[in-house]
């Protein structure tokens, strides 16, 4: 095979992560005739610039859940709702229900039928404005240090309060799940925050679009089994679906 310029080994990477997910070292090797030392080092190019997530061996798209608030919030809003409105089902009569911040989970507060009576329990100041207009819900909010970026309550006072919920489900804001890597977040000191959240109720469940599944971030928040169930789109990848089922996820697909 002629030789190939570090340029068409990018292009060719991150054309293979968007459309089919992860690549392995010994696959890049394998296209291209190159040595796996060489795909390391074209791997762990392409994630200092932060262009990809560099797991064992292999790579992985970088997390969605990357762009600001904003803009996730208006990405992809109704695929979202419709998500949203099969998660907020799963809610019932007099559950106590944790709710992490971010923008899908302020969308399964909206969808909760009104006539519902129940308790919520949240770090995010939107959600908890979004529950106040519900008749039914008794809401608490966790208070701590507010993060601008994420739009949570964050930092020990939150992690404290945690340890003395017991609570009957958990909707969790998932940034990032893929077999091998896990759960992870992009940000250092939301990990310990998401796990805390997940120990803390009897069920976890997230829910994510199709573009989630087989990506990673920086910080690792647990084995993708602290999940109950994932509700994501129908469209999802069936193989890495069938790789989470086998880590012991429920999947629910809308």
């Amino acid at each position: 095979m002629p030789e190939t310029s570090p340029d068409e080994r990018r292009s060719f990477i991150l054309r293979h992560l968007q459309q089919k997910g992860r690549l392995t070292t010994a696959s890049l090797a394998e296209v291209f005739g190159i040595s796996e030392d060489s795909a390391r080092r074209d791997f762990r190019e392409l994630a200092g610039e932060g262009l990809i997530k560099r797991v064992h061996g292999a790579a992985l798209p970088v997390s969605p859940a990357e762009q600001p608030f904003a803009d996730r919030y208006r990405q992809s809003a109704g695929v979202k709702n419709r998500l949203a409105k099969q998660a907020a089902l799963m809610v019932a009569a007099g559950q106590v229900v944790l709710f992490d911040g971010g923008t899908t989970n302020l969308a399964i507060a909206a969808q909760i039928p009104r006539s519902l009576a129940f308790t919520a329990i949240t770090n995010s100041p939107q959600t908890a404005l979004a529950l106040s207009e519900h008749p039914h819900a008794d809401v608490i909010v966790l208070g701590g240090h507010f993060d601008k970026r994420s739009r949570m309550m964050v930092g020990a006072r939150v992690l404290d309060a945690l340890r003395e919920i017991n609570a009957d489900l958990c909707f969790f804001g998932l940034h990032s799940i893929d077999p091998e890597a896990g759960l992870t977040t992009s940000h250092y000191d939301e990990a310990a925050l998401k796990r805390a959240m997940c120990e803390a109720a009897s069920e976890t469940v997230a829910v994510a679009l199709a573009a989630k599944l087989g990506s990673a971030a920086a910080y690792k928040i647990g084995t993708a089994a602290l999940l109950t169930t994932l509700v994501t789109e129908k469209e999802a990848d069936p193989v890495l679906c069938a790789s989470l089922s086998d880590c012991g996820v429920g999947l629910r697909l809308a």
